[in-house]
């Protein structure tokens, strides 16, 4: 199993952007990381926190579980919420739970 990979790239000033960048598997053991990682980006609020999932090699609902939160502590702080480069089982569990419709 692919370990999880996580980094963060930010844009500073006004507009700026976090780019939270996860690679490998996103379930159980590994979620907690994402959540995370999720949080410290948030604790100085971007204008736009971006999840890419390219890298991503497999997504179960705990995974899923914490792209809604990030969802949802995004639009609390005022940044817009981005999920992008999801392909592969991530993508087909997206579009199983609807999800690919809740996430730009």
């Amino acid at each position: 199993m692919p370990e999880l990979t996580i980094r963060t790239e930010r844009t500073d000033g006004p507009g700026g952007q976090a780019v939270v960048v996860v690679g490998g598997d996103l379930d159980y053991d590994s979620h907690g990381r994402l959540d995370d990682a999720v949080g410290a980006a948030l604790d100085d609020p971007p204008a736009d926190l971006v999840v890419d999932l390219a890298e991503v090699t497999y997504c179960d609902s705990c995974g899923l579980r914490v792209l809604l939160g990030a969802h949802r502590r995004a639009t609390e702080v005022g940044a817009t919420f981005v999920l992008r480069g999801a392909r592969g089982q991530p993508a087909r569990a997206l579009k199983l739970t609807g999800l690919d419709q809740v996430f730009t």
